[in-house]
């Protein structure tokens, strides 16, 4: 499955409540971040997942969530997975500037520890999150009467339980507001890379940016977004090249120039790299 798009997603949720529920296999996406609320659990398989510079290779029944902000990516790589995903505005728990409220979530991992197998406690943890995403996912399916409230309840038992289980404590003041700024400064980074990734964009710019030098600047950003300044941009540009291909009639030369790439020879071997394919063979 090819990268999805990043940065600051707007999500649309059309009519009813906002809340996304699905199941999905072998999912690739770049990291990003968003107000809304997102579960992760492991069905089948495994995937790797970032969140705020944590990595962790989840495998089958194990958890993870994204609060608002959090800067997160998902990466199947040749793995086979399946994941059911929840995803749902914050609004629904009562909690509008954002959820968790208080920042003393230590992981946002189920089991706690990276490479560990899970012990009784995390195993209670995750069997009981499970029941209430799959029950979520149930009444989703059925549309049954007053779906939309047992919908919110169970959100709520959903957001309640995260709570009970994940690791929390009292951070460091210093430690924990230099981390909200470097968060900051990553969420701004990356909108900015979204919308202008038709420029040169060197890793020198990413660095004075951030206001970081190079050296730093080069290890933080693989540590967040799980791929290195250049390969971030370039799966940019490719994602939106490959949009133009498939709604418009453009000509490759002008695609090419238009995402950011000096010429045809360039844009192809980028493309050929990351999809295994040239843009000709998409039309």
């Amino acid at each position: 499955m090819k990268k999805m798009r990043a940065f600051h997603e707007n999500r649309i949720y059309g009519s009813g409540l906002p809340v996304q529920i699905s199941c999905v296999r072998n999912m690739n996406f770049l990291a990003h971040w968003h107000h809304d609320l997102e579960f992760i659990y492991v069905r089948e398989g495994a995937i790797q997942i970032g969140i705020n510079s944590e990595t962790r290779l989840l495998q089958k029944g194990e958890f993870a969530f994204s609060g608002s902000g959090d800067i997160h990516y998902y990466d199947s790589g040749k793995t086979d997975s399946e994941v059911l995903m929840i995803i749902f505005n914050p609004r629904l728990v009562g909690s509008p500037a954002g959820w968790p409220e208080e920042r003393g979530v230590l992981s946002s991992f189920i089991p706690y520890a990276k490479g560990a197998a899970a012990s009784e406690f995390e195993k209670e943890a995750l069997a009981d999150l499970a029941s209430v995403m799959q029950r979520i996912a149930d009444e989703n399916e059925r549309q049954s009467e007053q779906s939309d409230a047992v919908i919110t309840g169970l959100l709520h038992m959903l957001c309640g339980l995260t709570l009970r289980y994940v690791p929390v404590g009292a951070s460091e003041p210093k430690r924990s507001a230099r981390s909200a700024s470097h968060l900051k400064t990553m969420q701004e980074l990356l909108e900015y890379l979204e919308n202008h990734c038709e420029l040169p964009l060197t890793l020198q710019d990413g660095a004075d940016r951030a206001r970081m030098s190079v050296f730093h600047f080069s290890r933080f950003f693989k540590n967040v977004t799980g791929m290195n300044y250049n390969t971030y941009v370039n799966e940019l540009r490719i994602g939106r090249a490959e949009r133009m291909i498939a709604e418009t009639d453009a000509k490759l030369i002008d695609i090419a120039l238009e995402c950011g790439f000096g010429n045809v020879r360039t844009f192809n071997r980028v493309f050929r790299q990351l999809r295994g394919c040239t843009p000709s063979e998409l039309r």
